[in-house]
C-alpha cells in the first residue's frame, strides 16, 4: 500500500532548528508541526507547505546549509 513518509524531524535535526522555532518563523501553528513530525496530518494546505518551506530556506543560511529544502525533505511518496 502507498503511504506518504513524512522526513521534516529529520530536517529540522539536520538543520539543528525547534519545532517552535519554525512555527513561529512560518506563522503557521506549533500543533501543525508537530503533527508533521509526528506523521499525523490527514491534509496540510499547500500554503503552509510553501510556509514552511520559505524558513527552513531562510534559516538553513545561518546553520551554513548551502542546499535548498525542498518539498522531499518534508515527505515523500512511497509506494
Amino acid at each position: 500500500m502507498s503511504e506518504i513518509k513524512w522526513l521534516l524531524d529529520k530536517t529540522l535535526e539536520e538543520l539543528d532548528i525547534t519545532r517552535n522555532a519554525l512555527a513561529v518563523d512560518a506563522k503557521v501553528r506549533p500543533a501543525t508541526i508537530q503533527d508533521m513530525v509526528n506523521g499525523l496530518p490527514k491534509r496540510v494546505e499547500f500554503k503552509t507547505l510553501l510556509a514552511i518551506l520559505d524558513s527552513l530556506n531562510g534559516m538553513k543560511t545561518k546553520r551554513g546549509i548551502t542546499r535548498d529544502i525542498e518539498i522531499s525533505d518534508i515527505f515523500i511518496y512511497k509506494k
